[in-house]
């Protein structure tokens, strides 16, 4: 602890903020791998195929109770059961509403790592930039020690800075492309089973109004 305190304070007031910029990645890292890898489990898969299975046989209340959860997906999926005996529009219209709001949620946080990698590199640079005025100030001293003092002080504040933003800039850049590959590939599966299940509504209103239509034929 007391090593890291002194290269912090070797490094100079920016290395404190690169500080500061970390834990905020760290943060969201923490919230997004949470999110994306435990706190939104589920077998994508198997509650499609329950869902449509019940839609098929035409039993909505079992569909739309294996759809109350807090996960997006089984909210979008909701959303399309409660207008099952709407039009296709107001299906999709109720869908898409219900996925702004869902899918915000599950992206929150990802589309600030990037910004978070490029504050930590320019705080780096200018952390580099304040270094080499140490180096160059120290070069107006008269005395050849207090010269070699500045510089190799003014050395050291640059590299400090740069190892360390460079450092959380690419630990922040690689975590990032690993969550959003993982959150693009979740939401490609929940675009995909909403996508079958409002087919799938449409096709059993369909053959409801179809078979409506051929009874009131019959008994004319």
């Amino acid at each position: 602890m007391f090593v890291i305190l002194e290269l912090l304070l070797a490094g100079g007031m920016f290395m404190f903020g690169i500080l500061a910029t970390s834990l905020v990645a760290v943060g969201i890292i923490a919230q997004r791998v949470f999110t994306l890898w435990l706190g939104f489990r589920l077998n994508v898969e198997s509650l499609t195929a329950k869902v449509l299975s019940h839609v098929d046989d035409g039993d909505y209340g079992k569909a739309a109770q294996l759809c109350d959860g807090k996960h997006p997906l089984q909210r979008m999926m909701l959303a399309a059961i409660e207008r099952a005996n709407r039009g296709e529009k107001e299906i999709r219209r109720n869908v898409e509403t219900c996925a702004i709001t869902e899918l915000a949620r599950f992206r929150r946080g990802t589309g600030a790592l990037p910004q978070i990698s490029n504050l930590a590199t320019l705080l780096g640079l200018l952390g580099t930039i304040h270094g080499l005025i140490i180096s160059f100030s120290g070069m107006q001293a008269v005395d050849a020690a207090a010269r070699q003092a500045a510089l190799s002080k003014g050395v050291a504040v640059a590299f400090y800075n740069t190892f360390f933003g460079l450092t959380v800039a690419t630990v922040t850049i690689v975590a990032y492309l690993l969550i959003s590959a993982k959150q693009g590939r979740e939401m490609t599966r929940m675009e995909a089973a909403t996508s079958a299940l409002v087919d799938r509504l449409l096709i059993a209103s369909d053959a409801h109004n179809a078979a409506q239509r051929g009874g009131t034929a019959g008994a004319r």
